[in-house]
């Protein structure tokens, strides 16, 4: 059973490489030179999903001008998070700030459009800050004592669960929580 958190979108406004009682670690992407051919050869590279696309750029100038992020319809994101299934557990109080909703949202397509799997060594308590735009964070964290392999798509399953399932605050602008 895994035991990692698979999303924990908050604010890293105050603590921008930590979230309480979790140590940080960069997160590596093995992610396509070519964006056409995902199949072809990788480059490794480390960060957020936006510092891993600047890093790409920089390497490999007119890659991100096909770079695909599709902004899925309000049906498409349910049948995203459906698809995964709920996640084990859940909580919305947690002792980070509050993060923007609107920005978590853009975490969540960057990763919801990235194909392949993330790896997050050994824990318990090891994460990585895999969206990171406007002090809005998309964690995720492995708790347990082996390294962790799971789709992009399952941490923003994640974080799309806690938008819907009440982890939302104030009027639907901001929201925090834990998807394990």
């Amino acid at each position: 059973m895994k035991k990692g958190v698979y999303s924990a979108p908050a604010s890293n406004n105050e603590q921008p490489n930590s979230i309480g009682g979790y140590g940080m670690d960069p997160i590596s992407w093995d992610l396509p030179v070519k964006v056409d051919d995902p199949t072809g050869a990788t480059a490794t590279v480390t960060g957020t999903i936006e510092e891993a696309i600047a890093q790409m750029e920089a390497r490999y100038s007119g890659r991100n001008a096909t770079f695909p992020v599709p902004i899925p319809t309000t049906s498409a994101h349910i049948s995203a998070a459906a698809a995964a299934g709920d996640p084990e557990s859940f909580t919305c109080d947690v002792p980070f700030t509050k993060a923007s909703n609107n920005q978590i949202l853009d975490g969540i397509h960057y990763l919801w459009g990235m194909s392949g799997t993330a790896k997050n060594g050994p824990g318990p308590g090891n994460c990585g800050c895999v969206s990171c735009s406007w002090w809005a964070a998309i964690y995720w964290c492995n708790d347990d004592d082996h390294e962790q392999e799971v789709r992009w798509k399952q941490i923003g399953n994640g974080a799309y669960f806690l938008r819907q399932h009440g982890c939302v605050t104030d009027n639907d602008l901001r929201i925090k929580g834990q998807a394990f």
